[in-house]
């Protein structure tokens, strides 16, 4: 080591422990999403939810070029159908909220299109669904059990800044609302409670 390198050396040791936590920085495989969108109810629980929104939270980690994993929670509000058989003057609105994890695949556009890219995804939910009546005097609410159901969904993400990007999105949800008690104290029954979400997503990358 010539004297002049040994000179130097504390400097160079220096600035390469700066600059790994901001490039470790620039390629940290976590990106975190907020969502909002439509619902729209399907099959035997539109008979008794009307459109809805809802909004979600979603933390990925991706283990792949093309591949992430992800974890969130999804809250979803319907109205009840008016033609719904309830008490007149019972306000009666319907949640359906929990956990997903599942993957993502995303598929880049030639680099005409740099920033666009397709994906598809698909998992597991950890839901339950409450009805919520209420005279104005009075509420209750009775929650079904949680139950395992799935989702999948497909959209386009694109970015609006370098560590920005927006993703629109559809996804169609499904799992069985199993409820023990009835508002009315009758038996208990099942619901399919089946939905498809039309929503943006807004992600960040660190």
């Amino acid at each position: 080591m010539t004297r002049m390198t040994r000179m130097f050396a504390p400097a160079l040791l220096l600035g390469a422990f700066v600059a790994l936590p901001a490039r470790a920085q620039g390629i940290l495989p976590f990106s975190a999403e907020v969502r909002g969108g439509v619902a729209l109810p399907q099959g035997d629980f539109n008979d008794g939810a009307d459109t809805g929104w809802g909004i979600g939270g979603t933390l990925r980690y991706r283990i792949a070029p093309m591949v992430d994993v992800y974890a969130g929670y999804d809250r979803f509000s319907f109205g009840a159908d008016s033609s719904s058989d309830f008490d007149e003057g019972v306000d009666v609105s319907i949640r359906d909220e929990g956990f997903r994890a599942g993957a993502r695949f995303t598929f880049p556009l030639a680099s005409t299109l740099t920033g666009l890219s397709p994906w598809v995804e698909g998992g597991a939910t950890f839901n339950r669904t409450t009805l919520h009546a209420s005279d104005g005097s009075a509420s209750i609410d009775v929650n079904s059990d949680r139950s395992v159901g799935f989702e999948v969904g497909a959209g386009l993400n694109f970015a609006v800044a370098p560590r920005v990007s927006l993703s629109p999105g559809v996804r169609y949800r499904s799992h069985k609302a199993s409820f023990d008690d009835a508002i009315d104290g009758g038996d208990g029954s099942d619901v399919d409670a089946n939905y498809f979400v039309v929503e943006v997503g807004l992600s960040i990358h660190p």
